[in-house]
């Protein structure tokens, strides 16, 4: 019986690519080491943190699911939404009511004002992330 290819099989520059996306941090991590003279845990610390990245990124995308999608809609809102709203009320009413309530208390509360934002985006797509297959 022959396998017939499915509408989601995988393009032919998808193995290169990770291949190159693998390669790439280390490669950059030993030339900051030798020619621009990074110290060893610096050089070390960006590949392992950059390594990590990809991995989740290659979770998301390999393996979506809709509690990993719920959050990333959540942090999205956290990260853009969450602090235009801390920097508008900076900017307007910040000054006059900051006896009132502190920094920490403002960005803890606008980024909670975006984390529902972002929930609220992601409940009407449905929480499916663009491209997804």
């Amino acid at each position: 019986m022959s396998r017939l290819k499915t509408s989601d099989s995988k393009p032919n520059w998808w193995k290169p690519l990770w291949i190159v996306v693998l390669l790439t941090p280390i490669a950059l991590a030993v030339v900051g080491f030798f020619l621009l003279h990074v110290p060893l845990e610096n050089a070390a610390g960006g590949a392992a943190l950059t390594f990590f990245c990809v991995g989740i990124s290659y979770y998301i995308r390999i393996k979506p699911s809709r509690k990993v999608n719920r959050g990333l809609y959540i942090l999205l809102g956290i990260s853009p939404i969450g602090f235009a709203i801390w920097i508008a009320y900076t900017l307007t009413i910040g000054r006059h009511v900051t006896n009132y309530l502190t920094i920490w208390a403002s960005i803890i509360v606008s980024f909670s004002v975006g984390a529902f934002i972002g929930d609220w985006l992601g409940k009407r797509r449905n929480y499916r992330l663009p491209l997804s297959p």
